[in-house]
C-alpha cells in the first residue's frame, strides 16, 4: 500500500526538472530516488536505503526539517556520489506525510546541485559569447572556451601551460582574493594583439574546502557593453518617468517596509496633492491601523509571490467618500536583495458608481424576468382568502373552532403574499456598499422563493440542496442572491425555448462546503438539464454585451456583471457544459472559517 502511494506522488512531480526523494524520517530510510538523481549520481538504488549512506552528516538536516516541516535547509548539504567524493547541493524539503497513515513521517527531498555532477563537456562554455576559462585551486588552467582563446591569441595546448596569473596582471590581493572566494574585480586587460580593453572579472568558487575537487569559473565581462546596458536602463527610466507625470494616477516607489523611495511627479492626481506624500517616510502612515495593516500585508506578498496584487480601500477627501485602488507591482532588478515595489494608485470612486448602476440595471432586469411569476403566486392565496372571508360573512357560524380555522387559513394566505411582496421589495432596494456576515443558507432560501415561482409557471421542476456544517461568509449578500437569480433565470430561458422541450425539465440550486488550493470555500451551483452551450459559445460567456438571446432583448450584461461581483468577493465563478446534456454554474466564495479568517 505504501509502495503503491508513493509510486502514484511520484508520477505527480515527475515534471520536476529537480532529482527529488522520498524520506521517511520516523525510520530514517529513503524509500523513492528520482531517475534524474539514479543517473547523476551513478547508483543502483534498491528500496529502502539508510539516509546516512546517501548523505553526508545528516542529523542537522532531520533535526531542522522536523521542526520547520516546509521550508529550505539554510546551509549546503554533502551527497554521497562515491565513498571518497562528495558533492554539494541545497535541499528545500516539503512534508507530505498527509498522503500516508500515521505510522510514518514522509518528507519530499528536493537537490539543487551546487557541485553539478561531471558530465566531461564544455559545450555549453564553448558557445558562450564572453571569455570564460576553468582553473584548479592553484589557478593553473584546465579549460578556456574559443572566445577567451581568441582574445589573448592563443591555443588551448598553450594555455594549459600556463597559470591564470601569468596572463592576466592582477595584483597580489586580488590573487589571494580569487583562489579562496567568489570575486568581482574591474580590470584593464591587454589582448594578444596589444590593444587594451576593460573588463569586469567575476570568479565563482565550485567545490569550496576541498582542494582537491575545487575549480576556478572565471568570466571576463565587457565593460564597455554593461555601461551601455546602464545608460539604456537610465534613458528607459527616465522616459518611463516621462510617461508617468501625462497620467491621471498616482505612482509610488517603495521598498519592503513600505518606505517611500520615489514619488513620480504627478500633479493631477488629487490624493498626492492632499497627503503630500514625502520620500522617506511610510507610504501608508496616513491611514488607521486597520487599513495600514491590510495595505501592507498585499505589499509583503507581492514581495514575496513577486506577482502583482490589488487592493481597494475608502477614503473621505475633503468631505467626499472616494474609493481607490492599489497595484503593487514588484520590480525586478539584478540585485535580488534589492526588493521595491511600484504602486500606483488609481481614484475609482467613478468606476465603482458606474459598476453600481450596471448591478442595479441587472437586478430591474431580474425583476422583470420573475414579477410575473409573482403575480401569479400572489393570485392564488389572494382568491383564496376572498373566498374564506366572503364564506364567513354570509354564514353565520356559530362554532368558535370552525371560525377560528376559517381566519387561520385567511392569515396564513395573507402572510404568504407578505413574504412574496417583501422578498421582491427586498430585490430592488440598493443594497449596503458595507459586507455582512451572513449564512449562506439564508441566501440559498430567499433566492428559491423568488425563482421558484417562475419556474412553477413553466412547468419546470425546481429542486434546492444544502451541505452539512456550512460556514458563513462575509459579503455584499444581496449582490450574490443578485448572482444566484440571474443564473437561475439564464436556465429557465435555456429550458424554455428549447426547439424541443425537455419531458421532464429540471433546475437545482445548491450549496456546499470544500477544501480546495488549501482554502475553504462556500460553493453555490445551479444546475440545469437545458441544451447546454458549444464550446465556442462557451468561450465568450462571460465577455460584455454578448448574448445568445438578442432578439429577446438579451443584454449580455448578466454574467459579465456577475463574475465582476464574484471577483470582487475574492471568489471565481466557472460554468461546466454539455451541449445537449445541461449546464453547470459554479460559484466559489471564500468561507469564513478559523482558517481563513
Amino acid at each position: 500500500m505504501l509502495e503503491t502511494k508513493i509510486h502514484k506522488l511520484s508520477e505527480l512531480l515527475s515534471h520536476s526538472p529537480q532529482g527529488f526523494l522520498f524520506v521517511d524520517l520516523k525510520s530514517q530510510n529513503i524509500l523513492f530516488c528520482h531517475d534524474i538523481l539514479k543517473e547523476q549520481l551513478e547508483i543502483q538504488f534498491t528500496n529502502p536505503i539508510p539516509i546516512d549512506s546517501f548523505l553526508d552528516h545528516p542529523n542537522d538536516l532531520i533535526a531542522y526539517v522536523l521542526e520547520k516541516q516546509n521550508a529550505n535547509f539554510p546551509s549546503p548539504v554533502g551527497i554521497k556520489k562515491t565513498k571518497e567524493e562528495i558533492m554539494l547541493a541545497n535541499i528545500r524539503f516539503s512534508s507530505v506525510k498527509e498522503f500516508f497513515d500515521e505510522n510514518t513521517d514522509i518528507y519530499v527531498f528536493y537537490i539543487d546541485w551546487i557541485t553539478k555532477p561531471d558530465t566531461n563537456s564544455n559545450k555549453e562554455e564553448d558557445e558562450l559569447e564572453i571569455p570564460f576559462l576553468k582553473t584548479d585551486s592553484f589557478g593553473n588552467i584546465l579549460y578556456a572556451n574559443p572566445r577567451f582563446l581568441d582574445f589573448f591569441t592563443l591555443t588551448l595546448d598553450q594555455i594549459r601551460k600556463k597559470s591564470i596569473f601569468e596572463i592576466l596582471s592582477l595584483s597580489e590581493e586580488t590573487k589571494q582574493t580569487l583562489l579562496k572566494q567568489n570575486t568581482k574585480q574591474n580590470l584593464e586587460i591587454q589582448s594578444g594583439f596589444g590593444e587594451k580593453q576593460k573588463f569586469q572579472l567575476q570568479s565563482f568558487l565550485t567545490n569550496p574546502g576541498n582542494l582537491s575537487k575545487q575549480e576556478i569559473n572565471i568570466l571576463l565581462l565587457d565593460l564597455s557593453i554593461i555601461q551601455h546596458a546602464e545608460k539604456t536602463i537610465k534613458y528607459g527610466e527616465d522616459k518611463l518617468k516621462t510617461f508617468f507625470a501625462t497620467i491621471n494616477n498616482g505612482f509610488v516607489i517603495v521598498n519592503q517596509e513600505a518606505i517611500i523611495l520615489e514619488v513620480a511627479p504627478i500633479f493631477k492626481f488629487l490624493l498626492f496633492q492632499l497627503l503630500a506624500f514625502e520620500v522617506g517616510e511610510n507610504i501608508f502612515h496616513y491611514f488607521d491601523l486597520e487599513l495600514k495593516t491590510k495595505l501592507t500585508s498585499v505589499l509583503q506578498n507581492s514581495i514575496q509571490s513577486q506577482t502583482i496584487q490589488v487592493a481597494e480601500f475608502e477614503y473621505r477627501l475633503l468631505g467626499e467618500d472616494k474609493t481607490f485602488e492599489i497595484k503593487y507591482i514588484p520590480v525586478r532588478r539584478l540585485d535580488p536583495n534589492d526588493k521595491k515595489v511600484m504602486l500606483v494608485f488609481s481614484d475609482i470612486t467613478e468606476a465603482k458608481r458606474l459598476d453600481r448602476q450596471l448591478i442595479e440595471s441587472m437586478k430591474f432586469a431580474s425583476i422583470g424576468e420573475i414579477a410575473a411569476g409573482l403575480a401569479h403566486e400572489i393570485n392564488n392565496p389572494l382568491q383564496s382568502a376572498l373566498l374564506y372571508l366572503e364564506d364567513l360573512i354570509s354564514v353565520d357560524e356559530a362554532d368558535p373552532n370552525e371560525r377560528r380555522n376559517i381566519l387561520k387559513k385567511i392569515e396564513s394566505a395573507n402572510l404568504r403574499i407578505r413574504d412574496l411582496v417583501k422578498a421582491l421589495l427586498d430585490l430592488g432596494r440598493m443594497e449596503s456598499p458595507h459586507r455582512d456576515f451572513v449564512s449562506p443558507y439564508y441566501i440559498l432560501v430567499r433566492t428559491s422563493e423568488l425563482v421558484e415561482v417562475s419556474c412553477r409557471k413553466k412547468n419546470i421542476e425546481f429542486t434546492r440542496h444544502a451541505g452539512p456544517n456550512l460556514p458563513g461568509i462575509f459579503v455584499r449578500w444581496q449582490e450574490i442572491e443578485q448572482v444566484l437569480i440571474n443564473c437561475v433565470v439564464n436556465a429557465i430561458n435555456a429550458l424554455s425555448e428549447m426547439e424541443n422541450p425537455r419531458k421532464n425539465p429540471k433546475i437545482e440550486l445548491g450549496i456546499d462546503f470544500v477544501k480546495s488550493q488549501n482554502k475553504d470555500w462556500v460553493v453555490f451551483s445551479v444546475e440545469d438539464n437545458g441544451p447546454g452551450i458549444d464550446d465556442e459559445t462557451l468561450e465568450k460567456v462571460f465577455l460584455p454585451l454578448f448574448t445568445t438571446r438578442r432578439n429577446k432583448q438579451g443584454t449580455g450584461l448578466g454574467l459579465s456583471i456577475s463574475k465582476k461581483i464574484i471577483a470582487e468577493h475574492g471568489g471565481e465563478i466557472y460554468m461546466k457544459t454539455k451541449e445537449g446534456v445541461g449546464t453547470k454554474v459554479e460559484i466559489f466564495l471564500p468561507a469564513h472559517t478559523d482558517e481563513n479568517g
